[in-house]
């Protein structure tokens, strides 16, 4: 349920929802799109990004109202390396929907998926300019780890700075912990 009462379904992205990503990425006015990644005006990036998913690299979830996707979101996970132990957490919510608490739910979606894992961390990278996104990450829990200044550049070749977020799996347990133990064992 959003802020506004509207109900939306949540659920795991499927290969037959395919067209329906597309409409909705290539919907996103152009200020949204220029904080991707990739260029999903050409439909061959998100088929390559999104086709066949290999479950153990990528955790896709979406937002649907009336059968049409309103929200992305989706955790990625290294193979091998020294960053298998990090996933990395990135949402994408229509403008109708924002400042509604559907980015937040994504996220935490994302984030429920990752304790059940052998992630360790996980990371959202963020322009300076995305307050909304921002916030939202903080309320969750999430803490800047960095700010690499004009790291990144923009679809209209700004360069902006690069906030990367983290929150610690391992720590998150222990607060949980303690909690628990403060709250139910009296010694």
């Amino acid at each position: 349920k959003l802020k506004n009462g509207k109900e939306v379904i949540i659920r795991h992205f499927k290969e037959e929802d395919m067209d329906m990503l597309v409409n909705f990425f290539q919907a996103l006015p152009l200020k949204q799109r220029m904080y991707l990644r990739i260029d999903v005006m050409k439909k061959q990036n998100i088929l390559r990004r999104y086709g066949n998913i290999d479950h153990e690299r990528m955790y896709p979830v979406i937002a649907l109202d009336n059968n049409k996707i309103i929200a992305e979101g989706t955790i990625f996970r290294f193979e091998f390396g020294w960053k298998r132990k990090l996933g990395e957490i990135r949402v994408v919510v229509a403008e109708d929907y924002q400042r509604l608490g559907l980015g937040s739910i994504l996220t935490r979606e994302l984030f429920l998926y990752a304790v059940t894992t052998d992630l360790l961390k996980v990371q959202a990278e963020i322009m300076e300019t995305q307050k909304a996104a921002l916030a939202a990450f903080k309320r969750i829990g999430f803490k800047q780890e960095a700010a690499l200044k004009n790291h990144v550049t923009d679809i209209n070749d700004n360069r902006r700075d690069l906030i990367i977020m983290t929150l610690d799996i391992e720590d998150m347990w222990r607060v949980m912990d303690d909690f628990v133990q403060d709250r139910f064992y009296v010694t």
